[in-house]
């Protein structure tokens, strides 16, 4: 019963943060494919084009979900285990490098996580990049954005972008975790 409330849990806070992050998102990959010279111009055009709607295109939201939900289940599932059969195995003899053990274990489920949800980051950042005729690529349809990845570049189209993305999410969860628990530690929380 635990896990089916941890996962319901999980999915609810997800949802909400991946709707959050489309805006951000969106406005991130048009400065980055050199649509806007300024994050300034950026909002400003985007919103006098289209309003609230330029910041969450055809597919945004959905394909944002679909990439971050898993992303959460791989990544603290695969922290969950490699705490379990290896930091705190570690730690009953050496209490005193825990905090390393915790980053690595982090880091490791974050590149875990990051690695198995890269086809998912290809297609949403392709569907959340709206061309300066501010029509949604392929019709916000993520299927058909799926096989158009496919027909261009094959399965390892999918990996694009996978190595600057593992550079970030590595490190990240390795302090992640780090303070995660840190505080569950310091509050004596099970």
């Amino acid at each position: 019963m635990f896990y089916l409330l941890f996962l319901y849990l999980l999915f609810q806070g997800n949802t909400i943060a991946s709707f959050s992050r489309v805006p951000y998102e969106v406005v991130k990959q048009c400065l980055q494919t050199g649509q806007y010279s300024s994050t300034k111009e950026a909002l400003v055009t985007m919103w006098k084009a289209g309003g609230l709607r330029s910041f969450f295109p055809l597919g945004g939201v959905s394909i944002q979900m679909l990439r971050d939900i898993p992303y959460a289940i791989f990544t603290l599932l695969s922290y969950e285990y490699i705490k379990d059969n290896w930091v705190l195995k570690k730690s009953e003899n050496d209490p005193n490098n825990r905090w390393i053990r915790d980053m690595i274990a982090g880091a490791t489920a974050g590149g875990i996580g990051s690695y198995l949800t890269n086809p998912l980051d290809v297609i949403k950042t392709r569907l959340q990049t709206v061309g300066s005729g501010g029509v949604a690529p392929y019709g916000g349809s993520i299927s058909a954005c799926a096989v158009a990845v496919l027909e261009e570049g094959g399965l390892m189209a999918f990996l694009r972008g996978s190595v600057p993305r593992l550079m970030h999410k590595i490190p990240a969860n390795g302090c992640f975790f780090v303070f995660y628990e840190f505080f569950r530690r310091m509050l004596k929380v099970e």
